[in-house]
């Protein structure tokens, strides 16, 4: 039993550390920037619902949520297999309380804001007796021989919070939801009461990690019988082979708990156990449509009962979640060359000989970058606007930058002067130490709430005030 235990974390560092390297071949390949939070990930590639409603991996929630006012669907078909709980009256070994598991589940998902999203599911459950099964407990329902049961999944409603900035390379989401029984049968293996469950999710480039607690409704009160309680522990990761093929891992521990239950009564919980999950999400192009196939290996099932029977399901997949618009390519200027000699035919044609030679006319071009509210940190999208003002500088090292911060009006006219600072600050330094551009080339200036570029009373034009203009001007022949 001790190596079934420990069997989740040796099996845990090989899948994290392959997973790593081959996300680094990955995006080395294809051009990627490893380092930093520029690393391909789900929150600037697509993503998808997990089997639960939520925005996630296969069955792990991560810490990304829907775009404001998109939505999500999920058909999924799942089979676990699975170990009951022992009855203290007709006792069986492991290999004879061996059951499997097989939903069919359905979900929507809605985006309330960039923060928020909402999330329903309900579908059918199977259980199954498999091989020489003589007794057990599932789910707090004890079965005397063998046995089948067909029966509607509760239905899940919840939300997900993003507790972190949604562009950064770090996401943390916390949910909640409720597991409403749409049945009242008492001998369901879904009991007849609602089941609370809420969790928290942490995604960190290609790793998720979870942690949740599902808090089970009685089965009845006379007698009182109550199904254990469920913690559940889970990293996963997601490796990209490009923005439309993905590689997802997940293990969890489930862990069950309830000390009301005395030992030996009729609803012992089951065994501690851990599955672990491994499978492909294909993207169909940027439709935001995508198919999964994964098996699912019961772990603690392999100590107990070997291969026999096997201890191994699978789950099948579609889904629909808003595909991410491409970051803007950044504008390439053309040649000096080309440029030196426009801006001499144009001279010539416009001027008087001895102005052009006495003034050469200077040349600009104006960028803008937006941040997250009472934030200075740098988007992708910003950095890939940044890198392309970074190659204009490049180009032409006699040009030099102004960045200009800004702030909405949502704070006093200090902080907004120190955010907007702040902002422009973000930006210069992205250009020194990323790309290498003399520090002496680019000056910052805060702005505060002036000048703004939206109406401060609107979400939407408080959003385009949230920005830092970058001028660079070229100045040929100086």
């Amino acid at each position: 039993m001790r190596a079934a235990r420990r069997a989740p974390l040796v099996l845990a560092l090989p899948l994290l550390l392959v997973a790593a390297s081959v996300s680094a071949q990955t995006a080395g390949a294809s051009g990627i920037e490893v380092t930093g939070s520029s690393l391909y990930a789900p929150t600037t590639g697509p993503i998808a619902p997990d089997f639960g409603g939520e925005i996630g991996l296969f069955t792990i929630p991560t810490g990304d949520t829907l775009p404001p006012h998109g939505f999500s669907l999920g058909l999924y078909l799942q089979n676990t297999k699975l170990i009951a709980g022992e009855s203290q009256f007709f006792p069986a070994v492991d290999k004879r309380r061996m059951y499997e598991q097989s939903s069919f589940q359905g979900s929507i998902g809605y985006g309330l804001t960039r923060h928020i999203e909402i999330f329903a599911a309900a579908g059918e459950d199977r259980f199954e007796s498999r091989g020489g099964w003589l007794d057990g407990v599932v789910n707090g329902l004890e079965f005397a021989g063998g046995f089948e049961r067909t029966e509607p999944r509760k239905v899940r409603l919840g939300a997900k919070v993003n507790l972190w900035s949604t562009s950064s390379n770090f996401r943390l989401a916390l949910y909640a939801a409720a597991n409403a029984p749409i049945g009242n049968d008492q001998d369901h293996v879904n009991t007849r009461r609602t089941d609370w469950d809420w969790g928290l999710a942490a995604t960190k480039g290609i790793v998720t990690a979870n942690v949740s607690y599902q808090l089970s409704g009685r089965r009845s009160t006379d007698p009182d019988v109550r199904v254990p309680n469920r913690l559940r522990v889970a990293v996963g990761t997601e490796v990209p082979f490009g923005p439309y093929l993905h590689w997802i891992s997940e293990i969890d521990r489930n862990i069950f708990d309830n000390p009301t239950i005395p030992e030996g009564s009729s609803d012992i919980k089951p065994k501690d156990y851990s599955i672990l999950d491994s499978g492909v999400r294909f993207f169909i192009g940027r439709t935001g449509w995508a198919v999964a196939f994964a098996l699912n290996l019961n772990v603690d099932m392999i100590a107990r009962t070997k291969f026999s029977p096997t201890p191994i399901g699978g789950l099948l997949a579609i889904t629909y979640a808003p595909f991410p618009p491409p970051p803007p390519a950044a504008r390439p200027l053309p040649p000096v060359e080309a440029r030196e000699e426009e801006r001499t035919e144009t001279t010539s044609a416009e001027a008087p000989p001895s102005a052009v030679s006495a003034a050469p006319q200077s040349k600009s071009t104006t960028d803008e970058i937006l941040f997250d509210k009472a934030s200075a940190r740098l988007t992708n999208i910003a950095k890939a606007i940044l890198d392309g003002v970074a190659l204009r500088m490049k180009n032409d090292l006699n040009s030099t930058a102004v960045v200009t911060g800004y702030s909405d009006n949502a704070g006093s006219e200090e902080a907004n002067m120190k955010i907007s600072q702040q902002r422009a600050d973000a930006a210069r330094k992205y250009l020194v130490d990323r790309h290498g551009i003399d520090a002496a080339r680019i000056t910052t200036v805060a702005r505060g709430s002036a000048e703004p570029a939206g109406d401060n009373t609107m979400d939407e034009g408080r959003a385009k005030n949230r920005r830092a203009v970058i001028v660079v001007t070229f100045v040929p022949g100086s």
